[in-house]
């Protein structure tokens, strides 16, 4: 990562002049290049995808029974296979004949890639909903990735003219593809997560074969794919939030790398800024994290060295000005919108306390061969750190994530918000679990050392370990997905033809919620004849509004609102409809509001009218949202105005002339 290109910045002599360049590590590896680095990242990407895609083309296809275990029993049986294969594929990377170094090599992508795929596809067999199905968070997901499926243009995955809060980047790709092969957005939403943990394990080996010996960076990549599934609630079921967190580990370790160095060429740095601005375009709140941990390890090594003040400066500016760009597309039009509003109003998304933010999470007290690792790891960091770069790298990204929940906390009380710490916990695991990895290595390097003869004994047991390691983390991961798996098979798709996830042996039959959304899309089209992206809904059957790109007069709740369109204020507006005299004033109060008025009412229907349940911000007392249902007397909606389709429980109302 820091081959010499172009002119090197920093890194004085005796007499002012540039410092001779040190001579590379005999390592017995090829120093990397960029062209050397893209070609591997790209390659091996490739590789991955292809496994990945193949292993989901091949599983739905699968004739097993409904309801039974096959699914978890394969899971197993696959992913042991896999282990097995990394495990031969590290005792095979030092054979000679380039066929074979060749051929071990690129396995290793298509063996990390592989892992992630078969714990996700396997369990998820019958069903074409991702992990959680269309519950909880994924409603929005899915509404975003609708939103940028059905046009490419930037926009808020709910309200209508106003800049996105929520990073783009993944979800404008996956829309992007989506729209390429003419699926609907929430069919594509599975296989785009299980694609993209993929290609995250696929970036997490790249990037470590710049740092430790490829064989050793295949166990780095599996650790850092298993760390995902520890709490998947907050790892694998983010895919576009793991893409970034997966890379951190070994990105820190670079970066502690490109600021120690007496001497360092452009192109490093450029490529480091580059990578920043990526994260901020695709998980914009780890981004932050990220870049206050690295603002803290820079300050750290300006203080062991203040007259490198110039040098560090130097450093961290051209990599600032290279992640500008990238930074720029989502913050700066939010920003503008904001300031000429009068300044961003506080955002409610920052104002969530799960259970898992209000503790420490501390995985080298349990005793599981998850917490040993995590114990090796955590002694191996304080004991090395100062001798080794990526030892030392890897401790600053943990010292990140615990400063990070303690400002969180304490941004609870002085400010009445939070930084969300909860969300770096599966970096937390990562850097953990690969230090546990890298201390066996070092372990198994010290026997080799003072016990030559013993080596290729040491070889194995390493790897015997480390596949014990990962089978027991595979068989954790099967049981910590259930109940995402669950939710999955728990919800009917949004299809008239009647097809349903299959059965499972927790889950007989799914919701059937999903299945009036196909009937109200096509009264809302007799009713409007528009098409769903030029119109706005009021409703509170808002996955009704991820299936289709409906824009929403209120989002689902104020915790996923875009603070510039003033959720509150809305609510506010609705209770202000209702409180009219006669259907006269309601639609007068309707064409006078401070919002346009919604061009369909999708309600449900009540003894006394028209019912809607509305969502505030109930923060820090829990639950933190709290619903209330107002109801829309019948009276307000004349037939000489408003069209009215019932469609089952639903009401659909339209306005002749909207």
């Amino acid at each position: 990562m820091v081959a010499p290109v172009g002119v090197r910045i920093g890194g004085q002599g005796s007499a002012g002049r540039p410092a001779p360049p040190t001579a590379p590590p005999r390592t017995g590896r090829r120093r990397p290049t960029a062209g050397r680095f893209a070609v591997e990242l790209v390659l091996g990407s490739g590789v991955a995808l292809v496994v990945s895609l193949g292993i989901q083309y091949v599983v739905p296809r699968l004739p097993l029974p409904e309801p039974s275990l096959l699914p978890t029993l394969l899971t197993t049986l696959t992913t042991t296979a896999v282990v097995v294969l990394l495990a031969l594929s590290v005792l095979s990377a030092g054979r000679r004949g380039m066929a074979v170094r060749g051929l071990v090599h690129w396995s290793g992508y298509a063996l990390v890639a592989a892992l992630p795929t078969l714990l996700l596809a396997l369990p998820l067999h019958g069903t074409r909903w991702f992990l959680g199905g269309l519950a909880s968070d994924n409603q929005f997901r899915v509404e975003y990735l609708t939103r940028l499926t059905d046009s490419p243009a930037l926009a808020d995955f709910a309200y209508r003219d106003v800049p996105p809060l929520y990073p783009p980047g993944w979800f404008w790709a996956g829309g992007r593809i989506a729209a390429l092969l003419g699926w609907d957005a929430w069919a594509a939403f599975k296989p785009l997560c299980i694609t993209s943990a993929a290609l995250a394990a696929a970036l997490a080996l790249a990037l470590w074969r710049l740092l430790v010996p490829p064989r050793i960076a295949v166990l780095l990549a599996a650790a850092t794919t298993m760390a995902a599934f520890v709490e998947p609630s907050l790892g694998i079921r983010e895919p576009y939030a793991w893409l970034v967190g997966s890379a951190l580990a070994p990105l820190t370790v670079i970066a502690l790398k490109l600021l120690r160095a007496p001497a360092v060429r452009p192109w490093p740095l450029l490529a480091f800024g580059v990578a920043v601005g990526a994260a901020v375009l695709t998980y914009t709140m780890l981004a932050a994290f990220w870049v206050f941990t690295l603002t803290a390890m820079a300050a750290v090594l300006l203080l062991r060295s203040p007259r490198r003040w110039r040098t560090l400066l130097a450093r961290v500016a051209l990599a600032g000005i290279a992640a500008a760009p990238s930074a720029a597309v989502v913050l700066l039009p939010y920003e503008l919108a904001g300031h000429a509003a009068g300044g961003s109003p506080d955002t409610t998304a920052l104002k969530f306390i799960p259970y898992q933010q209000l503790t420490y999470l501390l995985p080298m007290t349990e005793i599981t061969p998850g917490g040993l690792l995590c114990l090796a790891g955590t002694v191996w960091l304080v004991v090395r750190c100062r001798t080794r770069p990526v030892a030392a790298g890897l401790l600053a990204l943990v010292a990140g994530c615990y400063a990070w929940c303690v400002l969180s906390q304490l941004a609870v009380a002085a400010a009445g918000t939070t930084l969300l710490s909860f969300r770096v916990h599966p970096v937390l695991l990562t850097a953990l679990h690969c230090a546990g990895v890298l201390a066996l290595w070092d372990l198994l390097r010290t026997v080799r050392g003072r016990h030559p003869a013993q080596a290729r004994t040491a070889a194995g047991v390493l790897a015997v370990v480390a596949a014990v390691f990962t089978v027991a983390a595979v068989q954790h991961a099967q049981s910590a997905l259930g109940r995402e798996v669950d939710l999955a098979h728990r919800q009917s798709y949004p299809l008239d033809d009647g097809t349903a996830p299959s059965r499972t042996a927790r889950v007989q039959h799914p919701g059937t919620a999903d299945l009036w959304i196909r009937p109200l899309v096509r009264a809302i089209a007799r009713g409007t004849g528009r098409q769903p992206h030029e119109l706005t809904v009021l409703t509170d059957h808002h996955r009704l509004l991820s299936i289709e790109p409906y824009w929403a007069y209120l989002a689902m709740t104020p915790g996923y609102s875009n603070p510039l369109a003033l959720h509150e204020k809305r609510n506010d507006e609705v209770r202000r409809w209702l409180a009219a005299r006669d259907a006269d004033d309601f639609a007068r109060r309707l064409d006078s509001g401070r919002f346009p008025a919604p061009d369909v009412f999708v309600l449900r229907q009540t003894d006394t009218g028209y019912g809607l349940y509305l969502y505030r911000h109930n923060f820090p007392r829990i639950p933190v949202t709290r619903s209330s249902e107002v109801v829309f007397p019948v009276g307000f909606f004349p037939p000489s105005r408003f069209l009215r389709q019932d469609v089952g429980p639903y009401t659909v109302i339209t306005r002749y002339g909207t």
